[in-house]
């Protein structure tokens, strides 16, 4: 009886004599904030966020640790910020080159699009062609362009080269993605192949242009061309461009969502 009285009396007296909880959540935000100055932030936050779980009565070194967090985060979003801002220069970068031969206009709708030079509408009031049509959010699809005195009433697309073909979706006439005008003895055709319709075709013309390559408009007759040098590099040249314009549009988005955290947390 008497050894399990002392047993007893040891126990306490360890206990008594360890660390408090006081010292010991504030060691825990004392290393938080050394990992704060050596800019490892994920395990300061791992620090902080024990704090709280382990010693739920230490109020003030859980207010000190949510102060820490926030300034924490607040640098998190001044580094993402840096980052991004080099990120979108290096892209704009990269534009500036590819956009050599197109113009920016809203003379063609309400909203800015970006046009090949030798692909005006003016330019080409009266040839049969394939056109690049592209946004500044870098939404990119191509059309088919057919002038003559006979309609063909053409509703799909063949490109091919050496015995390589692809062929798009058929495009019923609409008025709108497949429509038909005429001026006198003049017809026009033109089919829009939105949303994937050409099937192909774009990857086709981007990955084979300096091809002798040939369009066959189909229909209920059929036409052919030989494809413009300049048009394949329209259709090349916009196609690259769409997808850089995407990574600027994510990129100004991300820098917004930035913008609007790191306002947050300084209000």
């Amino acid at each position: 009886m008497k050894a399990v009285f002392q047993i007893s009396i040891l126990c306490v007296l360890l206990v008594s004599c360890g660390p408090k909880p006081a010292e010991l959540a504030k060691a825990k935000f004392e290393k938080a904030e050394q990992l704060y100055t050596n800019k490892e932030f994920n395990e300061a936050k791992l620090e902080i966020d024990s704090i709280e779980f382990l010693y739920p009565d230490q109020i003030e070194f859980i207010t000190r640790g949510k102060d820490l967090l926030r300034t924490i985060t607040i640098e998190e979003q001044r580094q993402n910020m840096v980052f991004l801002d080099s990120l979108l220069l290096a892209k704009e970068a990269e534009l500036k080159p590819l956009m050599k031969n197109f113009i920016i206009s809203d003379e063609y709708g309400g909203k800015k699009v970006l046009i090949h030079k030798r692909q005006k509408p003016e330019n080409s009031y009266a040839r049969t062609y394939l056109r690049a049509h592209l946004n500044l959010d870098g939404d990119f699809y191509i059309s088919s362009r057919y002038n003559g005195t006979d309609r063909i009433y053409h509703d799909q697309i063949k490109v091919y080269f050496s015995g390589n073909s692809v062929t798009s979706e058929e495009v019923a006439e609409d008025g709108f993605n497949n429509r038909h005008f005429e001026d006198g003895e003049n017809q026009w055709e033109i089919v829009l192949f939105k949303e994937g319709k050409d099937n192909g075709v774009v990857d086709f013309i981007a990955s084979n242009w300096n091809q002798s390559l040939k369009i066959q408009f189909r229909g209920k007759k059929y036409f052919y061309i030989v494809m413009e040098k300049f048009d394949k590099e329209a259709i090349r040249d916009g196609y690259e461009i769409s997808f850089v314009l995407k990574e600027i549009k994510h990129i100004k988005d991300e820098i917004k969502k930035v913008k609007e955290e790191l306002s947050r947390l300084s209000a």
